[in-house]
């Protein structure tokens, strides 16, 4: 193989690592920083965009007690998009968590699982019959809630959270995603999400893009021979 072929074959090696080897960003919350972390949501579905605010206020630092304080407002202009499931990922991980809310509907429990198709989220409230969803419960769109979870597990000084997710039932479906954007302390703004990964479509075609970048090349230095 050429010199233009290693390295067009190098370029593909590459890209393929980075896609693979890039880590999920995370958001460290401590007593004194991104506490209160203010995050948003929008996304575009079938029935409508899907979005919102909240902010997450965490307390029992160094204690094997920590309790986050959860405010959540679904801005969806329709009331039938139900912010129905709504959790994150931790580190260190939570070994179990309780619910505190008044009975005001909204979310109603919490517990240690996933959003069915967000693996990475650990802690998970809802408004249905579990995390998966079921009945008619959840956050109405223009509607919000606030409630707080407990955590018991080895907490230091500092937690990580990412991702953070959400699940949606609406007259379309039911929509699952994270949130993303840049963190920011107090102001307002985005959790960071895990980072996209092309889909393989996506790389078939960079693929073939280096590829024709390399018979360009080979083609003016025959020209030039």
């Amino acid at each position: 193989m050429n010199r233009i072929g290693n390295f067009v074959l190098a370029a593909v090696i590459a890209v393929v690592m980075l896609v693979v080897a890039t880590p999920s960003q995370a958001t460290t919350i401590s007593a004194g920083t991104n506490n209160p972390l203010n995050f948003s949501w929008s996304f575009s579905s079938a029935a409508g965009t899907l979005s919102g605010t909240g902010s997450l206020t965490v307390s029992g630092f160094s204690s094997n007690s920590l309790t986050v304080a959860v405010v959540l407002n679904n801005a969806s202009a329709l009331a039938s998009n139900r912010l129905t499931s709504f959790g994150f990922g931790i580190d260190p991980n939570a070994t179990g968590v309780s619910f505190s809310d008044a009975a005001d509907g909204g979310m109603i429990d919490a517990s240690l699982d996933s959003i069915p198709s967000l693996a990475t989220i650990e802690v998970c409230a809802w408004g249905g019959q579990n995390c998966s969803g079921g009945g008619n419960g959840g956050i109405n769109g223009g509607s919000s809630d606030s409630f707080s979870l407990v955590l018991t597990g080895a907490w230091g000084t500092s937690v990580d959270i990412a991702p953070i997710g959400f699940k949606y039932q609406t007259g379309n479906g039911s929509f699952e995603f994270t949130s993303g954007g840049t963190p920011q302390a107090g102001t307002g703004g985005g959790e960071t999400a895990d980072p996209v990964v092309p889909e393989p479509a996506t790389l078939l075609l960079l693929g073939s893009g280096l590829a024709l970048v390399a018979v360009k090349a080979r083609s003016r230095k025959s020209a030039k021979v």
